[in-house]
């Protein structure tokens, strides 16, 4: 089982192009602060410094985690499965 990552925009700028996000990462055993952009797609400047002391599988978990939740924010509900929960 992965790591369950929490999320909290700190800042939000709307760009021309892009939105850029400052988002607070944290965890159990683990708390960073992030910047990301958003263009249609999640992206992570300085990807390496911004990550650097994690693990790379811990790192993956928070990318994939990190692009949903922007994604979320951006377009209203997102779902990973081909299917919506029903509610």
């Amino acid at each position: 089982m992965g790591i369950k990552f929490d999320f909290k925009v700190l800042n939000f700028i709307e760009e021309k192009d892009y939105t850029c996000y400052v988002v607070q990462c944290s965890s159990h055993k683990f708390g960073r602060i992030i910047k990301a952009h958003y263009d249609g797609s999640v992206y992570i400047p300085n990807y390496q410094q911004q990550l650097a002391a994690m693990p790379d599988l811990d790192r993956t978990f928070l990318d994939i985690q990190l692009a949903i939740f922007i994604l979320q924010r951006e377009n209203g509900n997102f779902y990973i499965t081909k299917e919506k929960p029903k509610v």
